[in-house]
């Protein structure tokens, strides 16, 4: 998977694993965090040497600052890892950090250079959505693809759809929350295309059953987890909670951000409380601040990397992109400052699942 290195040294995932000399296959992945080494890169194989340790979450085990003996990069390689780390170079040097690596984990699902303190105001006011790469960011993708190729004609608008998401997945990897957005999302627009109507218990059923198959060891992922709890809050909660306030008329733009992001926080709730043990009253404001501007913000970082090279359109694109994502960051260290309004209870307590009997 995608090495993570921040302040404390890089972090990678590894899959596909032979222990021992006579190369005995084990199912799983492992977690290894070790010293800075910015050579390694998604896909690459390696040959470690450390102390085994039991694992947590989904990780069947932990190696920590294991003796890397080997390093061997495959021929030819991930020719999209190639183009998105090329995309993001030309992007980082127009636009400054923190503000570039915010930018990059919206539009290329690039978390790894975000700092430690971002990451945890964004946790704290309920906006880690926006960092992992996940629907939000695919409709979006949809959206723009629908509204250029869809004049086209029909099957154009479909068929560019789908491409642009099937890219995206390749670029940000192939992770539980991305693979359940890109399956629901191709559901739907094979749905839209045919002119099914589609009943939201019944997709997200077949998407889970489906992401199983692939990895048993999705159920006890945390981003499967939230992925399907925030797109069941939003497809089948949503509706019933526009319905109680708002009848059979049509809720405002405003309004509609508040419901959707009120049934996504509901079904996520006791899953984070589970895990985290915190949760944050002022994320429906967060939120609402963010979320209006995140296709600009996406679309000004896409474009500050088309752009390079223009003379005056390259820092009129780059500076429009780094107050835009200026405006997010102080919405999230303001908000994040405000710990009166979280709710922290211990982490790992079952009981907090009877909330779903409400």
């Amino acid at each position: 998977g995608d090495p993570e290195t921040d302040e404390s040294g890089t972090k990678i995932k590894l899959m596909d694993l032979k222990f021992g000399e006579d190369g005995v296959v084990a199912s799983g992945s492992l977690y290894i965090s070790e010293y800075r080494n910015e050579n390694l890169v998604r896909g690459d194989n390696v040959t470690l040497r450390g102390k085994l340790t039991e694992g947590f979450g989904t990780y069947v085990g932990y190696m920590y600052k294991p003796n890397i003996e080997k390093i061997l990069k495959p021929e030819p390689g991930d020719w999209v890892l190639k183009v998105r780390n090329w995309f993001s170079g030309r992007v980082k040097g127009l636009v400054p950090e923190p503000q570039v690596n915010l930018g990059l984990s919206y539009l290329l699902g690039m978390k790894a250079g975000l700092p430690d303190d971002l990451s945890e105001n964004l946790r704290t006011v309920g906006l880690v959505h926006i960092v992992v790469a996940s629907g939000a960011h695919l409709s979006i993708l949809v959206e723009i693809a629908r509204k250029i190729f869809g004049k086209l004609s029909r099957f154009a608008g479909l068929l560019f759809s789908v491409l642009f998401v099937v890219f995206f997945m390749a670029m940000v990897g192939w992770t539980p929350s991305i693979m359940r957005a890109g399956i629901m999302t191709i559901l739907t627009l094979l749905a839209w295309y045919v002119g099914r109507k589609f009943a939201p218990w019944r997709i997200i059923l077949i998407v889970a059953a489906g992401t199983l198959l692939v990895n048993p060891m999705f159920i006890i992922n945390l981003g499967w987890l939230l992925s399907f709890a925030s797109f069941a809050g939003i497809m089948i909660l949503g509706p019933r909670l526009t319905k109680l306030f708002y009848g059979e008329k049509k809720p405002g733009f405003v309004a509609e951000i508040i419901i959707t992001t009120l049934a996504a926080t509901l079904m996520t709730l006791p899953i984070i409380l589970y895990y985290y043990g915190t949760v944050s009253l002022i994320s429906v404001v967060a939120n609402l601040l963010i979320l209006p501007t995140l296709p600009y913000a996406m679309g000004l970082v896409f474009l500050s990397g088309a752009v390079v090279g223009v003379p005056f359109l390259e820092t009129a694109v780059g500076w429009l992109a780094t107050k835009l994502l200026d405006f997010h960051i102080a919405v999230v260290e303001f908000f994040g400052g405000m710990k009166s309004f979280l709710i922290e209870i211990e982490p790992y307590q079952a009981w907090v699942f009877l909330i779903y009997l409400l």
